[in-house]
C-alpha cells in the first residue's frame, strides 16, 4: 500500500535528477539501501533491503515516516522506538551531512540489529533526500 509521501520515480521529468540517479545506483549495489525524500519518507529500496524486509518495493510502495516506524522501527536495544529525529536518514536530510547509527529493525525474520550510514543528496536546488545503506550485525540472526 503506497504511503503518503509517494514519489513516482517512473516520471523522471518531474523528479530531481539526484533522486533519479540515486535510484539507479542503489538498484545495482548488493548492500541493502533505501532512498529517502526530503520529508524522510522512503521512496525506493533495493532488492537487498527487500530480502531483509520480506517485501519488495513494488509490493509496499513509498512509505511515510510514520509508516516506516510502524512497520520496521527502528528500535533501541530495549525494543523502544528510536525518535525519528535521531535516525541517520533524518540527520543527513536535516543537516546535509553524513550520519551513522546502530539500532534494531523489524525484519521479516524478527528483530535484527543493524548499522546504517546515510548520505545526503544535495543538488543545485538544495536538498533532495538521502541514500541510506544498512547491514546486519553479528551473525545476522534475528533475536
Amino acid at each position: 500500500m503506497p504511503g503518503s509521501n509517494d514519489v513516482d520515480l517512473a516520471e523522471p521529468a518531474e523528479q530531481p535528477l539526484e533522486l533519479i540517479l540515486a535510484r539507479n545506483l542503489i538498484s545495482i549495489v548488493s548492500v541493502a539501501a533505501v532512498l529517502v525524500d526530503v520529508d524522510g519518507g522512503i521512496v525506493f529500496f533495493n532488492d537487498a533491503a527487500a530480502d531483509i524486509a520480506g517485501q519488495r518495493f513494488e509490493e509496499t510502495g513509498a512509505l511515510s515516516p510514520d509508516e516506516l516506524s510502524t512497520r520496521y522501527g527502528p528500535l533501541d536495544s530495549d525494543g523502544h522506538p528510536v525518535p525519528l529525529d535521531e535516525l541517520p536518514l533524518n540527520i543527513a536530510v536535516r543537516e546535509s551531512r553524513p550520519a551513522y547509527g546502530r539500532f534494531w529493525i523489524r525484519a521479516d525474520s524478527g528483530l535484527l540489529e543493524v548499522e546504517a550510514a546515510a548520505l545526503p543528496l544535495v543538488g543545485p536546488a538544495g536538498y533532495h533526500g538521502a541514500v541510506v545503506v544498512f547491514w546486519p550485525l553479528g551473525d545476522g540472526a534475528p533475536r
